[in-house]
């Protein structure tokens, strides 16, 4: 990140521009096979206005983080006969392995596996290419390879230096397709034989879907009509940067698809593997960006870069089932026409067939397949064009620009949160509206992040930096319908109140309940304050603060009770699905902070060895309530050589204090949280 210059063993041999798409270097003839080796890397992360993204820093709403923040491998193939990489192969639609399905339905599917095989020996060279595909076994979010259900054989003759494409066909009766509400996943397992003898070999996951977009359906996945409920994401931790395990970015998608979201944009570039292979286990739908923000530069080679992160990202992530729009255009900016034909061209080359579609930014260009909708004045999105729409952004700049009333902290107390879920709610509905032709939206953000722009965090996540939710985050959860699979089993009943329940100024105050049930009843302190249905007021232009309506494009509208008087205690809220009670929530107005409560950002994925953890320490009262308005300083210690990254002593915010643990590979970590409150002790046992 950006520019990359490798030697080995003193030797320049490359130089890739670029932090977000990969790059793959021959060092077979370059190593010493008796001896050690010397790879040094050399990255240059000075601004450089020819390497996408291309926008300085400081005027930059992220940030470019230095160094090397990905995994990196070690490839070992045979020299004579292997399957190729598709990056170094530089093939168009080629290179590597690359599985599409002509043929999609319940009934039956055809599954096409391209093979790139290179012979660099000085021989003619006979081979066996066998394809075996394998069922995935799937108990949640743990899974096991299962049998073996159908097998490919072709003999297959290269001849010397030959690099060949071998297509080969498997037919599949009554498939387990690929959903975001059923993720099958299946395994193809690709051998090179020569001799009798496996020499290559390599293992695609794959899922079996097909896809389809129009003003007229909205977005149609295998026959089914699937309205898009998304959230943005930017791969960043607090304290360091990008460089996230692959745990870290499991955790950021199972939560995403826990709270209710479907689609998730990986905005502005592509992001890690890891995500993807996420993405594809828990269900979740994926738009993959370009690098790319409010910047075009016409020179050649920044252009020549554009296109080569096109193909580069398409040639990694193709086999991914939960990629589903490929954004090739540089987010808010303005290129021309020409430079949009190109760059969709370029896509639709490396991925043919009626299975690839891009998206982008209009402007009035109608070229790609699914047109993000203007942004006009005020709240307006129009989609004036002939193509299906998504709203890729909003939620967040709309209400008030750099001063958006969306980007608010946890500790700026319950009205704050209170508004920022109401930015939510009001434009969520306002823009479900528009479907199907509009097939969805995306809010920006899910996480709060860091920028270059700006000395501060923008608070704009539904979702802090260390990835606590704030109210928005239960309004959209709150949206699921009773019995949709989760990454843990179907969604239940659920209610969620929007208050902590803590004295204010005034008496009396509206209560807002966010539920998925028909009938929510009310208690304070043991007495029925109301039961009733839920909101069902007028659509009506912005106005400042939840009104009762604005609500009647949701799933569930949430329960607004009126004038609700405070009295220290319990407040409870209770869920009725048919008349009868399904489910309940009670928050406690919260005494003396008497206890301390160690928990971390678990997620789906427990703790690890050489793992990177968002470690909270809750201040709680005797009986066990949050207390929201402490800010009481927590100073923490691990045992080594587990370490705290960034500061080891931190003032609570609403209550909870956080940090950041790196783990190494010891069997135990020991945590001790030390406060005037209490000091507590925990431990975890690292699989």
């Amino acid at each position: 990140m950006h520019l990359a210059d490798v030697w080995i063993n003193g030797k320049h041999l490359a130089q890739h521009a670029g932090g977000y798409t990969p790059f793959v270097i021959d060092l077979s003839t370059h190593i010493n096979y008796d001896k050690e080796n010397e790879i040094l890397v050399r990255l240059d992360n000075r601004d450089n206005p020819l390497i996408p993204p291309g926008k300085p820093l400081y005027k930059l709403d992220f940030c470019y983080y230095g160094g090397i923040y990905r995994n990196v491998n070690m490839i070992i193939k045979p020299k004579d006969i292997y399957i190729t990489h598709p990056i170094m192969a530089n093939e168009v639609s080629g290179g590597g392995i690359f599985i599409t399905y002509p043929e999609v339905s319940k009934e039956k599917a055809t599954i096409r596996i391209q093979t790139h095989l290179k012979n660099a020996s000085q021989t003619n060279k006979t081979i066996t290419l066998r394809h075996r595909l394998f069922e995935i076994n799937r108990l949640f979010t743990n899974l096991t390879q299962g049998k073996e259900i159908k097998k490919s054989e072709k003999n297959i003759t290269l001849n010397q230096g030959q690099s060949i494409h071998q297509n080969q066909i498997l037919s599949l009766d009554h498939p387990r397709l690929w959903h975001p509400d059923s993720p099958h996943l299946y395994i193809v397992q690709t051998e090179v034989i020569e001799n009798g003898k496996v020499v290559d070999t390599q293992e695609n996951r794959m899922g079996i879907r097909h896809l389809e977009f129009s003003k007229e359906k909205g977005f149609i996945i295998n026959g089914m009509p699937l309205r898009l409920i998304g959230s943005n994401r930017h791969m960043e931790y607090p304290y360091v940067g990008n460089a996230l395990p692959d745990n870290a970015h499991y955790r950021d998608i199972y939560q995403i698809k826990e709270s209710g979201f479907n689609i998730v944009r990986l905005g502005h570039y592509p992001q890690t593997v890891s995500v993807l292979d996420a993405c594809d286990e828990l269900g979740l739908l994926a738009i993959e960006p370009i690098p790319g923000w409010q910047f075009f530069n016409k020179d050649s080679l920044f252009i020549e870069l554009t296109y080569r992160d096109v193909r580069d990202m398409i040639r990694r992530d193709r086999n991914h089932p939960s990629v589903i729009l490929w954004e090739t255009t540089l987010n808010e900016s303005w290129p021309p026409d020409t430079w949009k034909d190109g760059a969709v061209q370029a896509a639709h080359e490396e991925y043919p067939g009626n299975q690839c579609f891009t998206s982008g930014d209009g402007y009035g260009y109608d070229g790609f397949d699914v047109v993000y909708n203007d942004w006009a004045e005020g709240f307006h999105r129009p989609n004036p064009g002939t193509k299906a729409g998504f709203i890729r952004e909003y939620y967040d700049f709309e209400f008030g620009g750099h001063y958006s009333t969306t980007r608010i902290t946890r500790g700026d107390g319950m009205n704050a949160l209170l508004q920022n879920a109401w930015n939510a709610q009001w434009s969520h509905n306002r823009y479900r509206k528009q479907y199907p032709w509009t097939a969805g939206d995306a809010v920006w953000s899910m996480y709060d992040y860091n920028r270059g722009c700006a000395d501060n965090i923008c608070y704009s996540g539904v979702a802090d930096i260390f990835r606590l939710p704030k109210f928005s985050l239960n309004f959209f959860k709150n949206q699921i319908e009773i019995g949709k699979p989760l990454p843990e089993g179907p969604m239940k009943p659920s209610v969620f109140i929007a208050d902590y329940w803590i004295k204010s100024e005034n008496e009396t105050r509206d209560i807002l309940i966010y539920g998925n049930v028909d009938e929510v009843e009310l208690k304070v302190n043991g007495q029925t304050v109301a039961k009733q249905y839920p909101d069902k007021g007028p659509d009506t232009d912005y106005v400042s603060k939840a009104d009762g309506g604005n609500c009647s494009n949701l799933n569930y509208p949430p329960f607004t009770f009126r004038n609700v008087p405070w009295q220290e205690g319990a407040i409870e809220a209770i869920g009725y699905l048919n008349g009868e009670k399904v489910v309940s929530e009670k928050k406690q107005t919260p005494q003396k902070p008497s206890q301390l409560q160690i928990s971390y950002f678990q997620a789906g994925k427990p703790a690890g060895k050489n793992d990177l953890l968002i470690l909270y320490v809750k201040i709680s009262d005797k009986n066990g309530s949050l207390c929201v308005e402490s800010k009481d300083t927590v100073e923490l210690h691990v045992n080594p050589p587990h370490k705290i990254i960034g500061p080891s002593i931190r003032e609570a915010e609403a209550g909870i204090a956080s940090f950041l643990i790196q783990t190494d590979k010891h069997q135990e970590l020991l945590i001790v949280a030390d406060s005037k409150i209490q000091k507590k002790t925990e431990s975890y046992l690292l699989k």
